[in-house]
């Protein structure tokens, strides 16, 4: 490969270019050596080189680089071990088993960062300016097999902001009458790399990360943190593990502050045992980001996030593991979901852990799942669960296997307790009855009836129970009149007064439900599985800030994605799992900055043209869901006297007073209603 066929533009601006794929990536991938001098460096800009870096190494490249010494704390540590397994057979054979492709190099560039310098494909350097300013020159210079050469120079650094986000521009040299300036700049970067510049210093990488960046580093002024202070109830609930010996469960109501409290009692473990390997299992990977958030805010700096391609953690963990055990790191936090936790590579390297583990279990609801029952995280010195609702919905053994690797509830904070003193806020609850359309009464009756004849067979097929009951749900979830009640709603609305609105619906009416209210004329945006992970967070923020008004999910914002700005809720859908109704309130009645009161809005299904059996089948899924909404909101007797009346009517007023745990143990008690 050669640059000779290139075509190139004598300068890349951000304006009209994607400098990163016009400039960077196509040439790099025809050039065997790369000298790039740059102010600042990350790993992050190999992610979006990542097509043109795999032709460069897979040709023999090789990359000089110099820049100053502001590194993340992640780089210096990928950096630190791709040298260190230069000499390090133990390190070195993690490395060795990198497949270095595109799709490695773009999502996992720190280990492409250690691999790099371990293999010797980088070299890097790091210049310190002699007046004790900023070293902040950049220009670089590209060479093909047949010796010739690409320059450049321009504003961007070689970070992810540099080279993809920020607006930049670059001028590129490579004509025959450029050869006067391409060779004054590879006589600069040669003058740098044998440190022959007045003014600055330049030190080889393993002699600066021994002496300079930790001597420079301890020159910053300590990062400010925030100082933490549990609430009085937050103390209670880390007084209550450390006298059940670091073990057991906080069942804290959505939106108390469970994450932050066990994070609280995370560092009071550190602080007794002057160590601590800290590992935190999430549902969802959106939450690893979230929780790591929130682990630098109460003090803890090291991370291995593991999930996805176990390729991408798992030599990381495995480097971590062994340095915690021999004494070089004291403090270290990984982070994984309950899929990744379940993997065996997971397991055997967490089992290593030579005492001073400590297991946090976010929505440890999910640790009752079959794929988890067979872990090996059983000898942890400490293992709390945190859960709004730690037992599982028809699930008897995953809720005996919680409580008995966690131990039972130390500490229980419950929603109207907590409304109570504040840590939520208070709340108005109104409920639209719904009806079926004959259509969904006809299909519903014959569901039911065919549910009845199975329950009476000696041997019930239980996957068609499951299936019929199914179907019936989604007849509840998806009736038609919710909908057309809801844009019979906002159709009335002043649109420039509804702000920090969320519509919970059924899977699958996601897409009408929002073009229908947008075009009414609101600023709306679905929030499904879907939208990517990186623009969820950018329309969270929007949502926040009033640019988006109404918010359509469908379980997406169920479990540990904050938006406490949110003020009023429609749920059009909700299956009768507590689990998922209770969440969604709860985060709902987060407290947030001018927010003193919340509003929900729910659509109960109850047929009046049903008959009374039936009627009473579908009350029975719709009214504990009302039940528990109901108990805590300040205008709770309003909302009886809407349900009641028609719940009065075929005598199931009774109905209204019992909670969704007390109608499960009925339904358990009875093999199931219909």
């Amino acid at each position: 490969m050669s640059f000779e066929t290139l075509d190139l533009k004598f300068k890349y601006r951000s304006d009209a270019d994607q400098i990163h794929a016009d400039f960077y990536s196509k040439v790099m991938e025809r050039a065997v050596q790369y000298d790039r001098a740059v102010g600042y460096f990350t790993s992050g800009s190999l992610s979006v080189i990542a097509r043109g870096l795999e032709a460069f190494l897979h040709s023999d490249g090789y990359i000089r680089l110099i820049a100053n010494p502001h590194l993340t704390a992640e780089d210096i540590e990928s950096i630190r071990l791709g040298y260190r397994a230069k000499y390090d057979v133990v390190a070195s054979s993690l490395l060795r088993q990198i497949d270095m492709c595109e799709e490695t190099i773009r999502e996992d560039t720190l280990n492409t960062l250690a691999w790099l310098i371990f293999e010797d494909k980088l070299d890097l350097k790091i210049a310190f300016t002699d007046n004790n300013s900023l070293y902040h020159e950049k220009f670089g210079i590209f060479y093909d097999q047949n010796g010739r050469r690409i320059a450049f120079s321009g504003s961007a650094n070689e970070t992810l902001g540099g080279i993809r986000d920020n607006f930049e521009k670059i001028d590129v040299f490579w004509k025959d009458y450029d050869k006067t300036r391409i060779d004054d700049m590879v006589d600069d970067f040669d003058r740098l790399w044998n440190n022959t510049t007045n003014g600055l210093t330049v030190i080889d990488m393993p002699d600066i990360l021994k002496e300079k960046i930790a001597g420079y580093k301890k020159e910053r002024k300590p990062i400010k943190r925030p100082e933490i202070k549990p609430r009085p109830y937050q103390q209670e609930a880390i007084d209550a593990v450390k006298a059940n010996n670091w073990n057991g469960i906080l069942e804290m109501a959505t939106g108390t502050g469970k994450t932050i409290t066990s994070l609280i009692i995370a560092n009071e473990f550190f602080k007794e045992q002057d160590r601590i390997f800290l590992t935190i299992i999430v549902p969802f990977t959106h939450l690893v980001e979230q929780w790591e958030d929130n682990c630098r805010t109460l003090g803890f700096t090291n991370f291995t996030t593991c999930f996805g391609s176990k390729k991408s953690w798992y030599g990381k963990l495995q480097t971590d593991v062994r340095d915690f055990n021999v004494g070089i790191i004291r403090k270290h936090v990984a982070i994984t979901t309950y899929r990744s936790a379940a993997s065996e590579e997971f397991n055997s390297l967490i089992e290593k852990i030579k005492g001073k583990g400590f297991l946090i279990a976010d929505e440890c609801h999910y640790f009752g799942v079959s794929s988890l029952r067979d872990n090996k995280l059983g000898g942890m010195d400490a293992k709390l669960g945190l859960s709004a609702t730690p037992d599982r919905w028809w699930d008897e053994a995953g809720t005996s296997y919680i409580k008995d690797f966690f131990g039972d509830t130390v500490y229980e904070y419950d929603m109207k307790t907590a409304i109570q003193n504040g840590a939520l806020t208070e709340y108005t609850y109104k409920p639209f009855i719904i009806d079926l359309t004959e259509d969904e009464l006809e299909r519903y009756e014959r569901y039911t009836k065919r549910l009845i004849t199975l329950f009476g067979q000696e041997k019930p097929d239980p996957e068609e129970i499951s299936d019929l009951n199914r179907k019936r749900a989604l007849i509840l979830s998806k009736a038609e009149n919710k909908k057309e009640k809801l844009f019979s709603i906002f159709r009335e609305k002043v649109r420039d007064e509804v702000s920090h609105t969320l519509v919970y619906c059924a899977p699958g009416e996601v897409e009408i439900i929002t073009s229908e209210l947008a075009k009414l004329g609101y600023r709306v945006h679905r929030f499904d599985s879907k939208v990517s992970l990186e623009d969820r967070m950018q329309i969270l923020k929007s949502f926040d800030d009033g640019s988006i008004q109404i918010l359509v999910a469908i379980k997406c914002l169920d479990e540990g994605v904050d938006v406490p700005s949110t003020r009023t809720a429609y749920f059009l859908a909700s299956t009768s799992n507590p689990r998922e109704f209770v969440q969604r309130r709860g985060r709902i009645l987060r407290t947030y900055p001018g927010k003193n009161i919340a509003e929900i809005f729910d659509f109960v299904v109850l047929p009046g043209n049903a008959s009374d059996q039936l009627f009473k089948s579908v009350a029975s899924k719709e009214i504990p869901r009302f039940a528990e909404f109901s108990q805590y909101a300040i205008n709770s007797y309003h909302a009886r006297e809407i349900v009641g009346r028609e719940l009065r009517a075929y005598s199931l007023e009774y109905l209204m007073d019992k909670l969704p745990w007390e109608v499960y143990r009925e339904f358990q008690s009875t093999m199931g209603a219909i």
